[in-house]
């Protein structure tokens, strides 16, 4: 995404006792046969990454029951949903 450019970020309550976080950016989008290899070990767009930041964000969210949904369009942007369940604290 550019510099400058805005990330908007919904957060919702579903009815079955999950919550939904969306991150919404209008940037320049990833293209559909990339997007199956996103979260994967070692792999990465950017030059200088090492390709585990989304791979740990991926495992972080499945070791807590939830899961991660990316949609892209090129030159449009992208969204990245994340459904976590609601957990209450006991005593």
């Amino acid at each position: 995404m550019p510099m400058g450019g805005e990330i908007l970020i919904q957060i919702n309550i579903l009815d079955n006792n999950q919550v939904r976080i969306r991150f919404i950016d209008q940037g320049c989008g990833i293209p559909k046969e990339r997007i199956p290899y996103l979260g994967e070990p070692f792999y990465s767009i950017k030059e200088e990454g090492i390709g585990l930041g989304l791979m740990i964000c991926y495992k972080i969210i499945e070791t807590h029951q939830g899961k991660v949904f990316i949609e892209s369009e090129v030159n449009k942007g992208t969204t990245v949903e994340v459904t976590l369940p609601i957990c209450t604290l006991q005593n």
